[in-house]
């Protein structure tokens, strides 16, 4: 996979500005990276801190495969994200997680989200996927419904624009799978990073929540969760978190 990294000091965001040149005709393979953002978001709209000396980059991806299989690409990215961190902190190895469906945590504690949106075109097929990732280099929010730290507190400095190759190189290696192996050796590579597989986990839905234990992801990336009755229960959305 051949990139084309732009880099700015400011933008509004890197997803936003991913989208407007998809729309007039960029190639796959642009990345956009940017210093700081003055309007970054997250899942379900919500807003992402984008202080300078953090990763803020998107990627601009058009590969032919239907929409609902253009979802798992958040696995991809969350196990490209692990394995680029863990270039830059070969010491946290094992402290890397992934959590489902797609934040990568140090020790339980969220250091990178993952933002994906697409267009599709008239005829119901995928026109482009844009895949934004933001990654605590330098600082990590304060004030979070949630643990969050940052590289810097594990005693390692790097810059975005270093930091961002390494995750290049790993997305472009895992991309290549995809396309040309599906999502079973993604499923397999993140199960094998997956925070909590196997434990008891609360699933927190709008209207509920659901109590069992996490045992697997199913071959769209739906979390698997096995009640107390013995069933399992497919999970396509919500935030989880350990039990107890």
């Amino acid at each position: 996979m051949k990139w084309d990294l732009r880099t700015f000091d400011v933008l509004d965001s890197t997803n936003e500005e991913v989208r407007r040149q998809a729309e007039i005709g960029a190639a796959e393979g642009l990345a956009v990276l940017a210093r700081s953002q003055t309007a970054g978001r997250g899942r379900r709209g919500r807003a992402w801190e984008s202080p300078a000396g953090n990763l803020f980059i998107s990627l601009l991806l058009r590969p032919s495969v239907p929409p609902a299989q253009a979802a798992t690409l958040s696995f991809l990215t969350a196990v490209a994200l692990a394995e680029a961190l863990e270039l830059a902190a070969p010491q946290l190895g094992p402290a890397i997680t992934c959590k489902w469906p797609n934040d990568v945590l140090v020790n339980g504690a969220k250091i990178a989200g993952i933002l994906l949106e697409s267009r599709t075109r008239p005829d119901g097929e995928l026109d482009w996927v844009t895949v934004g990732i933001g990654v605590n280099l330098a600082r990590h929010p304060e004030q979070a419904p949630y643990p969050a730290t940052a590289l810097v507190a594990h005693g390692v400095q790097v810059m975005p624009e270093d930091f961002a190759p390494w995750l290049l190189a790993r997305y472009g290696y895992w991309y290549g799978r995809w396309r040309q192996e599906g999502f079973a050796p993604v499923r397999e590579a993140w199960l094998k990073k997956a925070q909590g597989l196997g434990l008891p986990a609360v699933v927190r839905l709008p209207d509920r929540e659901l109590h069992g234990r996490f045992v697997a992801l199913d071959d769209s990336g739906a979390l698997l969760l096995e009640m107390p009755d013995g069933r399992v229960q497919t999970v396509t959305a919500g935030d989880v978190f350990p039990a107890g």
